[in-house]
C-alpha cells in the first residue's frame, strides 16, 4: 500500500486546474499490477477485494512462483480456474494478451493506448470495452463510453467485465468532504472579477447566456474537446462521425 497524494487540484505550477477538489481524509491505496508483467506464469485467483480508491473491485491472485498481486477484478473469476497473461491465452475472464489474439465480440478492459505501456482506457466499475473486428495491424475498439477507436493490434487487454461495489449512501454533506469534494459556488454569488455572471444590485442573471467563469457558452452545445494527435484515431465520437 502507498499513501495517496492530495494534490487540491493544482498543477506543478500551483494553479488550480481541477476545480471542487481539496482538503479530506488521509488515504491509502493498493498498488494493482496494470501491465501484468509476468508473462505466461499462470496465477490463481483467492478473493475479491474492495479498495475503498476505485470504483472497481480488485481481485487478489497468486502466481505459480509465489508472488501475491491485486488486479482489476473482472466478474466471473473462480477459484477452480487458473489465469493467465501472455501472448496467446484463451478468452475468457481475467487472461491479458494481445489484442490480434482476442476473440472479436470480447468485452474487453485495461486496454493500452500503445504497445508495453501498460493498460489506460476501461478501469473503472461496470465498464467493459468490446472488440468490434481486425484489419491488417490494426484493431476497431469500442469503449464503455460509445467512442470507436483504432489501435494497434500489438497493444493488449484484459478479457472481461469489471465488478463495480456498491456505492455507500452520504448522509450529511461533511461526507462529500471527507472524499476531498468541495461545495459548487453559483456564478451568480460570484463577484465581477471572479465570474462573468456575478455582481449586480441585488439578484441578477447577467444579462446573457450561461457561460463559465472562461467566458464558453454551457447550454448550447458548445464544443470543448480539442483536435489533438490522439483524437486522430477516433472512428466516432458518440453523434460525431469522422470520416476515414
Amino acid at each position: 500500500m502507498r499513501k495517496k497524494k492530495n494534490s487540491a487540484g493544482r498543477n506543478n505550477r500551483g494553479r488550480i486546474v481541477s476545480f471542487h477538489r481539496g482538503g479530506g481524509h488521509s488515504r491509502y491505496y493498493m498498488l494493482v499490477d496494470i501491465n501484468r508483467r509476468l508473462h505466461d506464469v499462470p496465477a490463481m485467483f483467492l478473493r475479491y477485494i474492495i479498495d475503498r480508491n476505485r470504483t472497481a473491485i480488485l481481485a487478489l491472485i497468486c502466481y505459480k512462483n509465489g508472488i501475491l498481486s491485486y488486479i482489476l477484478g473482472p466478474a466471473g473469476l473462480s477459484t477452480d480456474n487458473y489465469i493467465i497473461a501472455g501472448t496467446f491465452a484463451p478468452s475468457i475472464p481475467g487472461n491479458h494478451m494481445l489484442l490480434s489474439n482476442i476473440v472479436v465480440g470480447s468485452h474487453l478492459h485495461n486496454i493500452e493506448l500503445a504497445p508495453t505501456f501498460g493498460g489506460s482506457l476501461v478501469r473503472s466499475g461496470g465498464a467493459f470495452g468490446q472488440l468490434l473486428r481486425k484489419k491488417k495491424n490494426v484493431v476497431f475498439v469500442k469503449l464503455a463510453s460509445g467512442e470507436i477507436r483504432t489501435l494497434s493490434s500489438n497493444c493488449s487487454a484484459s478479457v472481461g467485465t469489471l465488478l463495480v461495489k456498491l456505492k455507500k449512501k452520504k448522509t450529511k454533506a461533511g461526507h462529500s468532504r471527507w472524499l476531498g469534494k468541495k461545495s459548487v459556488v453559483r456564478g451568480v454569488a460570484m463577484n465581477p472579477i471572479d465570474h462573468p455572471m456575478g455582481g449586480g444590485e441585488g439578484k441578477a442573471s447577467g444579462g446573457r447566456p450561461s457561460v463559465s467563469p472562461w467566458g464558453i457558452l454551457t447550454k448550447s452545445g458548445w464544443k470543448t474537446r480539442k483536435h489533438t494527435k490522439k483524437t486522430k484515431y477516433l472512428i466516432r465520437h458518440k453523434h460525431l462521425v469522422l470520416e476515414r
